[in-house]
């Protein structure tokens, strides 16, 4: 795909506009063109279809709307959607939220713009993105409980070691580049095993990936 077709969702003009604008400025092996400006839910559900939009930015609060409540529904309008999170928000329990509800990465307001062109890149190749400010942890998970739901996912799923340390590392934000330096493999041999993973896990994308670990309270 050399084209990014998308439409940024924030009900702040100044920063909705802004944002635009410093789109503009990302260099990128992809164009990026915006095809849609929306301020509340009707106008973002009216401007997502299959032949329009490629990438969407969200901003959770807008219009005194949940906005990640509609993630489900525009997934389902359009399967093919990446939807990016750029949020105030940095709550563990609303990431957490928004990654289970088909959420494909989550970026802080303070993200720079080399970030942010880097988050574009690794969300329209397949890939879920954390912000470098995004922490996901579990302080309220208990032993007995993971044991139970580790040995549920190991019955139904049957993953060798490398797939599981691979799924856990693919739901911490890591693109492939960092998984292949961390465990001393090539990329090529992550890309391997994250469609091993979406074939055994029977999903589409790693936002797929993320929910099947999230509902088992692995990560």
């Amino acid at each position: 795909m050399d084209r990014i077709r998308y439409v940024v969702a924030d009900d702040h003009q100044l920063f909705l506009k802004g944002f635009i604008l410093l789109l503009q400025r990302i260099k990128s092996r992809f164009t990026l063109e915006c095809v849609g400006e929306a301020t509340n839910g009707q106008e973002l559900l009216r401007l997502i279809s299959p032949e329009e939009v490629d990438l969407l930015f969200l901003d959770l609060n807008f219009a005194e709307t949940d906005a990640s409540a509609l993630i489900p529904r525009l997934k389902e309008m359009h399967s093919n959607l990446k939807i990016l999170c750029v949020s105030m928000y940095t709550d563990d329990k609303v990431v957490r939220e928004t990654l289970r509800k088909g959420a494909d990465g989550y970026l802080s307001k303070n993200t720079d713009l080399t970030e942010l062109a880097e988050a574009i890149e690794s969300v329209m190749n397949g890939e879920m993105v954390l912000g470098k400010d995004i922490k996901i942890t579990n302080p309220d998970k208990k032993p007995i409980n993971q044991a139970i739901n580790l040995n549920r996912f190991n019955a139904k799923y049957q993953l060798t070691k490398r797939e599981k340390e691979i799924l856990e590392l693919i739901a911490k934000g890591k693109s492939n580049k960092d998984i292949a330096s961390m465990l001393f493999i090539s990329k090529d041999t992550v890309s391997v095993h994250r469609k091993n993973l979406m074939k055994k896990l029977n999903v589409k994308n790693a936002s797929g990936l993320i929910k099947v670990a999230y509902d088992f309270n692995l990560i």
